[in-house]
């Protein structure tokens, strides 16, 4: 039922790389038939290497999969003109580009709602259409960082990057569940909309129950010992003897019970909430460094402690297919 839940709903994408194509790779595991438009040259992220046999990258791949591909020119009266004769036929138009780019070229949300009403027009940019930081250049790094998500992940004492496009790949969830709602509300008042989700506002929505913990006059941050910044014995990453590592999340004391009985420490069980929580990491850290990871999985495979492995990118691959449709199943 879910991957038919959009039968009959036709999305434009005028987007590249990630947000949008996020956003209507969700729409389109519904069941929405997705026309990607593209500028002369393509979606630059086609060509990112490796290249597959088609000559297009993976990560092209996984992102627009199903979907049907058209080159318009919007830059020509030509390609102006077929883009609104495809929104004529369309529920949703999703703009990846920064605000105005549109509007200039005849195409924006003004002009192509005003010929179709009942088109949900969703615009996704860095900063939004509001004025003040709407023309700013930015990218994921530039969102995380803005949001707080960087401050409270560190290494060593600096701020740790993260490997995967964070804000790129929520604003793409953010706008597909806006979508997802203008659809539901066009069908009682007949009227489309105009969504403008920012990608920094996005980022910070990530944040919200941390920034409210801010507001709140309580320090957050790895600094300050905040109980997710790897300060605890209890929830952190532990390097084993091979040189791969091993996540430990026993935040609850029976969580950890089982773990210190597991790694045959029992006697660290009543020390949860030591307050010398250095010394704990590094008792600890000596037993796990001294077995490979594979004899930790096998250890706490049988063991409900909320231990796993810290896998890589490829054999988290090959535990499913490689996609952004939601990993939701129907059960009855």
């Amino acid at each position: 039922m879910i991957k038919q839940a959009l039968a009959g709903i036709h999305v434009i994408e005028v987007a590249a790389y990630i947000p949008g194509p996020t956003c209507t790779q969700i729409l389109a595991g519904m069941g929405a038939r997705v026309t990607k438009v593209e500028r002369p040259g393509g979606d630059p992220m086609r060509a990112m290497d490796p290249l597959d046999a088609a000559g297009d990258s993976p990560q092209f791949v996984a992102l627009n999969r199903g979907k049907q591909s058209v080159t318009l020119d919007l830059k020509s009266a030509e390609g102006a003109a077929a883009l609104r004769d495809l929104v004529r036929s369309a529920d949703v138009l999703v703009d990846g580009f920064r605000p105005g780019v549109l509007d200039r070229l005849g195409v924006g949300a003004k002009a192509l709602r005003e010929e179709s009403p009942r088109l949900i027009y969703c615009a996704i940019s860095g900063f939004g259409a509001a004025p003040g930081d709407s023309l700013m250049a930015g990218h994921d790094l530039n969102f995380v960082a803005r949001s707080g998500f960087l401050a409270m992940t560190t290494a060593a004492g600096e701020p740790a990057m993260p490997g995967a496009q964070l804000a790129d790949l929520t604003s793409g969830l953010v706008a597909a569940t806006a979508i997802l709602a203008a659809l539901q509300a066009r069908e009682r008042t007949g009227e489309g909309a105009f969504l403008d989700v920012p990608m920094d506002a996005a980022m910070r929505w990530l944040m919200a129950p941390w920034h409210a913990v801010a507001q709140a006059g309580v320090a957050v941050s790895a600094e300050d010992g905040h109980i997710l910044s790897g300060n605890l014995a209890y929830y952190r990453v532990y390097r084993t003897a091979d040189g791969r590592h091993l996540a430990v999340a026993a935040l609850e004391r029976h969580f950890w019970e089982r773990f210190c009985a597991a790694i045959k420490r029992p006697d660290l069980a009543p020390r949860h909430d030591d307050p010398d929580q250095p010394t704990l990491i590094a008792e600890v850290a000596a037993v796990i460094a001294g077995q490979p990871l594979a004899v930790w999985q096998e250890i706490f495979a049988e063991v409900d402690a909320c231990v796993t492995p810290v896998l890589t990118v490829a054999e988290a691959a090959a535990a499913g297919r490689a996609g952004v449709e939601l990993p939701v199943s129907l059960r009855h």
